[in-house]
């Protein structure tokens, strides 16, 4: 178990990295001012970036318990992101907790990139698995 939640967080760390990268593409599209502020406080941004990303994705543990369905499976996997990750972001500024409005506001965002994200990931590992069973039906037809 120790193994896999290691395995996810090295994951976690690229897949992290990636998608500051692509946020910080579109803050700086969208919202120039938000770049800035971004980089004034550089060095602690990315390492917090970097601590949520390996703390988020060890939630991908929750694959691992085949009892549980697969819908069960990704809304634990969604909310031990939220539970982690949101309170690192806090804590590290990202965003005040002022307004009940602007922290539902970073929620839903913060939901809408993990789906697309997992939607994305899924998708892979379907056509992956799709993959592998065409090559086992060839491998079996030709034995």
């Amino acid at each position: 178990m120790i193994k896999t939640l290691f395995k996810y967080a090295v994951y976690g760390v690229g897949l992290g990295c990636f998608l500051i990268m692509v946020c910080l593409i579109m803050m700086d599209f969208f919202w120039p001012n938000m770049f800035n502020a971004f980089t004034q406080n550089f060095a602690v941004n990315v390492l917090s970036g970097l601590a949520i990303s390996t703390a988020s994705s060890t939630g991908a543990i929750a694959y691992e318990f085949d009892r549980l369905n697969f819908g069960l499976q990704a809304v634990v996997h969604i909310a031990i992101v939220l539970v982690v990750a949101l309170p690192i972001a806090l804590w590290f500024g990202w965003f005040s907790a002022g307004s009940p409005a602007a922290v539902a506001v970073r929620v839903a965002a913060w939901v809408i990139v993990f789906i697309a994200a997992w939607f994305g990931f899924y998708l892979f590992g379907n056509r992956e698995v799709r993959k592998i069973n065409d090559k086992i039906k060839e491998r079996d037809s030709q034995g």
